[in-house]
């Protein structure tokens, strides 16, 4: 460009230059993705094609199997491989299994995660995709994540930035850009 096209053009390439440096003052403010942590397995106990089962007043609440379970005996936190997680509601019975490549149990938090990519179906055709991980609580038997589709037996389907439901997913509380949309 000669000298006198950039004088012509001055207002468009400052432009361009201004939104260049915005593009790249987001892109410094943007979140990191959180790294997981290290998994240090030299101090693991493993065992191959275990399963964990909670009853309650003789009837299961839940049962986690795994192709492989690792075991850290200084924090009892339990690593899975390739787990799948058999979750049943209290109130009718309804049964919601999960699976995925990975997941943790912390016993001291009474949680179990179940890691990306995530699968989740209910014995009624509801299910369940979310971009992250889904938490399980054994204390109030609530399954809760973040960004979310379900689709329900009963042809509502529910989005939202994060959620928490009962197995059943007949009781769902969604928080951020929530959308429930009932079919015919």
């Amino acid at each position: 460009m000669t000298i006198t096209q950039l004088k012509q053009n001055k207002g468009k390439l400052i432009g361009a230059a201004c939104v260049i440096a915005f593009a790249a003052l987001l892109y410094s403010l943007m979140e990191e993705p959180v790294a997981q942590p290290e998994v240090k397995t030299d101090n693991l106990v493993e065992f191959e094609g275990s399963e964990l089962v909670e009853n309650k007043n003789g009837k299961l609440v839940w049962k986690l199997t795994a192709d492989k379970i690792m075991i850290d005996p200084q924090t009892e936190i339990m690593y899975f491989t390739n787990p799948k997680a058999l979750l049943v509601d209290e109130e009718d019975g309804t049964e919601m299994t999960i699976t995925s490549p990975n997941g943790v149990v912390d016993r001291k938090k009474h949680t179990i995660e179940i890691k990306p990519p995530v699968s989740a179906a209910t014995n009624r055709n509801d299910t369940l995709q979310t971009e992250g991980s889904v938490y399980y609580n054994m204390n109030t038997h609530m399954v809760k994540g973040g960004k979310v589709v379900m689709n329900r037996h009963d042809n509502t389907s529910l989005r939202a930035d994060a959620f928490e439901t009962t197995t059943s997913m007949d009781k769902v509380t969604l928080t951020g850009h929530a959308q429930v949309t009932k079919g015919e």
